[in-house]
C-alpha cells in the first residue's frame, strides 16, 4: 500500500500543472503523516534480509568508508528517495577508521544530501547485492518537487552530480568492471573512474562496492551540448545512445543483424534495439520539436554509411561517420575480456555535433566508451564466457536464437582490411605496454591487494558468505576462497593473451624441437592397418571414432614420417609410432596423466599437441622439475577436434576419422590437431608434465615440443612505402597534408594501393 501510494503521491507532485512552491507543501504534509510508516526496514527484494551476518564492523581500512542514510525507507528501482551520504577518506595510503566517534578528526571527503535508488538490469535482478545510482543534492529537496543537483567532486574523481556504485556480486574478485575501465583508461578519449569502497546503509555494512562515474553528459565525461536550433532552425546536437536490450524507450534501426560476416544471412526476425542516453527519454518534451526524430536520424546515417558502393571511401565512407580508432579500442577490449554482452549490450556510442567540432577543432565521429564487464573475464557459464578460445564478434553465428543480436557494422567492419590491420597494429601497442604480461598481472595484482590488505574482501565474506554459495548466477567456477578466484582469474587471463596473440600479432620467427617422450602415453588412438578396432584401443569421441595413418587412406591421414609442422609458427612436432601407444587420453572429469621426457629439459617454453571430442577439453597443467619442485601452470582449452569454419589458430587441419567398429570413414576432412604453449622456468629442468581434465570431454595429448632459442621474438617493424604518397589519413581516417608527425599512418599510392608507416 506504501508503495501505491507514493506512486500516486510521485504523479500528483510531477504534473506540469503543480508549481515549483505546491509540490513542496504536499510532500512536506505527506511526509510527516506517514512518518509512522518510513521505518519500515529494507525487505527481501531490497537484499537486508540476504545478508549472512549483519554484526560486521570495520576497525580500519585502507579504502574509503561511505555512510549512507536512508532512515529505513524503501530504496526504489524506478524512482529515487532521498538520503544522505558521507565519505570518509584520510588519503590514499592512509588509514580509515569506521568508529567514527572514537576517531573524530578524519577528513570527510564528502558529505550531503543524495537522491538514491538503485540501477541496473541483469546485475539487479540477478543478484542480492544490488547497484544503485544518485544525485548529488544542494538541499534535502529531491529534484523531482523542484530540489537543485550539486556538481561535487567525489574521491578525487571530477565534479559531476550523478554517480553510481558498481555491487560486486558474482564477481568474486570484485574488480572485474574497474579492470576493464583501467587497462583501456590510456586508449580510450573517456571511459569511468571508479574508486573501490566499502558502503554501510543505515548502520548496516554492505561489503565492497566500486563508487563510479557513469557514463553521461558531464563536462568531465562525454562532455554533450544538449540540442538547439541553429540560425535556420535546424536541430545542432550532441548525441549518445546505446545498444541494449530495448527496454522501453527505445528507437530500432532500420537495418537487421547479419548472421554472417559477410552479409549474406541476415537475421529479418531481430532489429538492433537503441536505448536512449543523453538526451534521455524524459527530456525531449522539453527540447526543440524533431529532437527525437533527429536523433534517429543520426543513427540511421551512421548505419546507411556501411552499406552504400563508397563505403571504403576515407571521405563519403563510413570513417566518415566514425571513428575506428574508438571501435578498435572497444573492439579489443571487448574480446580481451570476453565480455558476452559485448557490442549487443551496454555499447555506449556519442557523437559531437559537426558545428561544434568546426567551431572547437574536434572530432564529430561516433565513439565508443565502456560499461559493465561483471560478466566478463571468464565469469559467465552461457555463450561460452569462460571459454579463452571463442570470438564474441561471432556471437550472431553461434547463438542464432538471441534477440539481442551483434549489430551488422561490426561484421562490415571486418571486411575492410585497413581496419583489420589497425586491429592487430594496436593490439601490438598494448601488448608493449600496460598489456604486457608483466603490466597487465600487476594491474591485477594491484587491485586485489586494496581489498585484501586491510580485510576488506574478508569483510565482504563475513557479510555475504559468497565462496559458501553455490547458486549464484552465472559463476563458471566457484572458488573456494578469494585466493583461489584470483587465481583463476589470471589463469584464464594467461590463457586469453595467448589466444589473442595468436591471431592478431604477426607469427613469432622461433626455433622448436620435439620433446622425446618416455613414458605417459596410455591409448592407441592412430589406425595403421584395417580393422581399425584391432589396431587401435579407444576412441576420440563418443562415436568410436579415431584417427588414421595416411598409409592406410591419403586423403585425411596423418602423416607416414609421423612428423608435424604447424602453419602459423611452424611449430615442430613429433609424434609416437601408430603401432603403439600414442596419445594420453582422458575422458572424466577429474582423471589425470603424467608425460615424463626421456631427459629433462631447459626451456623457456613448451607446445603442447593435443584434440578433443565430445567438446572442448580444459586441462589443468603441472609442470614438475627434476629438483623436485612442482608448479601449477594454470588451466587451457583444447577445442573440438570438428572444425568446419577454422579460425587461423588450428595446428593441423583437414584430417579425417574413422569409426572403430566399421571402419566408416568420415565424409570429409575436417578435423583438426591444436596446440598451445605453457611458460617454463628456463633456471630449471622440466622433467614432465601432469595433466588433468576438468570436464568430461574426451582430451588426447599426443606430442610436446620446447622452444630451442630464447632469443627469438615478435618483430614489430613496420617499414615505409618505396612509394611517394598520393594521400596520406591518420589510422582513424583523417586526412593528413603529408607524413611528418609521429605514429602508424596510412598512404595511399597514386596505383590505388595503400600501405602503413609508422614513424
Amino acid at each position: 500500500m506504501i508503495r501505491l501510494f507514493a506512486a500516486w503521491l510521485q504523479t500528483i507532485c510531477s504534473s506540469k500543472g503543480l508549481g515549483n512552491r505546491v509540490r513542496p507543501v504536499l510532500i512536506i504534509f505527506f511526509i510527516f503523516h506517514l512518518s509512522s510508516f518510513t521505518s519500515i526496514a529494507q525487505t527481501a527484494d531490497n537484499y537486508r534480509s540476504t545478508l549472512r551476518n549483519r554484526n560486521v564492523r570495520i576497525a580500519e581500512t585502507n579504502l574509503p568508508i561511505v555512510f549512507i542514510n536512508v532512515g529505513g525507507r524503501m530504496i526504489l528501482r524506478d524512482s529515487y528517495i532521498l538520503g544522505r551520504i558521507k565519505i570518509i577518506h584520510n588519503g590514499d595510503g592512509a588509514v580509515n577508521y569506521g568508529d567514527t566517534v572514537s576517531h573524530p578528526g578524519q577528513k570527510v571527503d564528502y558529505e550531503g544530501f543524495i537522491a538514491l535508488k538503485y540501477r541496473g538490469n541483469s546485475s539487479f535482478d540477478q543478484s542480492n547485492k544490488k547497484p544503485m545510482t544518485f544525485r548529488t543534492l544542494e538541499t534535502n529537496m529531491l529534484p523531482d518537487y523542484g530540489g537543485a543537483k550539486k556538481k561535487v567532486s567525489l574521491l578525487g574523481m571530477a565534479k559531476d552530480n550523478k554517480w553510481g556504485f558498481i555491487a560486486p556480486w558474482c564477481d568474486e574478485v570484485m574488480f572485474r568492471d574497474v579492470l576493464s575501465f583501467e587497462l583501456a583508461r590510456p586508449w580510450m578519449p573517456w571511459v569511468p573512474a571508479a574508486r573501490m569502497c566499502e558502503v554501510f546503509l543505515d548502520g548496516t555494512y554492505y561489503g565492497v562496492y566500486a563508487l563510479c562515474e557513469l557514463v553521461s553528459k558531464g563536462k568531465h565525461r562525454l562532455d554533450l551540448d544538449d540540442p538547439t536550433l541553429d540560425a535556420e532552425g535546424n536541430i545542432v546536437a550532441d548525441w549518445h545512445v546505446s545498444v541494449d536490450h530495448g527496454y522501453d524507450p527505445y528507437f530500432a534501426s532500420e537495418h537487421h543483424p547479419w548472421q554472417s560476416l559477410d552479409g549474406n544471412q541476415t537475421a529479418w526476425h531481430y532489429t538492433i534495439k537503441y536505448e536512449y542516453g543523453d538526451p534521455d527519454d524524459d527530456e525531449f518534451w522539453q527540447l526543440p520539436e524533431g529532437s527525437r526524430e533527429a536523433l534517429a536520424a543520426d543513427v540511421e546515417r551512421m548505419e546507411a554509411s556501411f552499406l552504400g558502393d563508397d563505403w571504403l571511401d576515407p571521405d563519403r565512407g563510413y570513417r566518415s561517420q566514425i571513428d575506428p580508432l574508438s571501435f578498435v579500442d572497444y573492439a579489443l577490449a571487448t574480446e580481451l575480456s570476453m565480455n558476452i554482452d559485448g557490442y549487443r549490450l551496454s555499447t555506449h556510442l556519442y557523437r559531437h555535433s559537426q558545428q561544434r567540432a568546426d567551431a572547437e577543432g574536434i572530432d564529430p565521429r561516433w565513439k565508443l566508451t565502456l560499461w559493465d564487464f561483471n560478466i566478463a573475464w571468464g565469469n559467465a557459464n552461457y555463450y561460452d564466457g569462460d571459454r579463452t578460445d571463442r570470438w564474441q564478434y561471432l556471437f550472431n553465428q553461434n547463438f542464432t536464437w538471441d534477440d539481442c543480436p551483434v549489430p551488422f557494422y561490426w561484421y562490415r567492419l571486418l571486411q575492410d582490411p585497413d581496419y583489420v590491420s589497425m586491429l592487430q597494429e594496436r593490439w601490438q601497442l598494448y601488448r608493449q605496454t600496460n598489456h604486457s604480461d608483466e603490466a597487465l598481472m600487476a594491474t591485477v595484482d594491484s587491485l586485489a591487494s586494496l581489498l585484501t590488505s586491510h580485510g576488506a574482501a574478508s569483510r565482504n565474506e563475513q557479510a555475504w558468505g559468497i565462496f559458501s554459495r553455490s547458486n549464484i548466477w552465472p559463476i563458471p567456477y566457484y572458488a573456494s576462497s578469494y585466493d583461489d578466484a584470483l587465481s583463476y582469474l589470471k589463469d584464464w587471463i594467461a590463457m586469453r593473451l595467448q589466444f589473442l596473440d595468436k591471431h592478431l600479432l604477426p607469427p613469432r620467427d622461433i626455433q622448436t624441437v620435439p620433446v622425446d617422450i618416455a613414458s605417459g602415453l596410455t591409448d592407441d588412438i592412430v589406425a595403421e592397418n584395417l580393422p581399425a578396432v584391432n589396431f587401435t584401443s579407444t576412441g576420440i569421441d563418443g562415436s568410436d571414432r579415431t584417427f588414421y595413418a595416411e598409409q592406410l587412406r591419403s586423403s585425411g591421414g596423418l602423416p607416414t614420417s609421423r612428423h608435424i609442422t604447424t602453419a602459423r609458427e611452424g611449430v615442430s612436432y613429433q609424434l609416437a609410432p601408430y603401432n603403439a601407444a600414442n596419445a594420453l587420453t582422458m575422458k572424466n572429469i577429474g582423471s589425470s596423466g603424467t608425460i615424463s621426457f626421456s631427459q629433462p629439459v631447459a626451456t623457456s617454453e613448451i607446445f603442447i599437441l593435443a584434440t578433443s571430442g565430445n567438446g572442448a577439453a580444459r586441462l589443468s597443467i603441472q609442470l614438475n622439475y627434476d629438483d623436485g619442485r612442482s608448479v601449477n601452470a594454470g588451466s587451457y582449452d583444447v577445442r573440438d577436434w570438428s572444425v568446419r569454419q577454422p579460425q587461423g589458430d588450428e595446428a593441423v587441419t583437414r584430417l579425417g576419422n574413422i569409426v572403430r567398429g566399421s571402419d566408416q570413414y568420415s565424409q570429409d576432412n575436417h578435423y583438426c590437431l591444436f596446440d598451445f604453449s605453457v611458460p617454463v622456468n628456463a633456471e630449471r629442468r622440466l622433467a614432465s608434465v601432469t595433466f588433468t581434465s576438468a570436464n568430461s570431454a574426451y582430451a588426447s595429448v599426443m606430442a610436446v615440443s620446447r622452444l630451442a632459442d630464447d632469443s627469438q621474438g615478435i618483430d614489430f617493424a613496420l617499414r615505409p612505402a618505396p612509394l611517394a604518397p598520393s594521400a596520406v589519413y591518420q589510422l582513424d581516417g583523417r586526412r593528413l597534408s603529408g607524413t611528418s608527425g609521429k605514429g602508424i599512418k596510412i598512404v595511399r599510392h597514386a596505383d590505388g594501393t595503400t600501405h602503413k608507416i609508422l614513424k
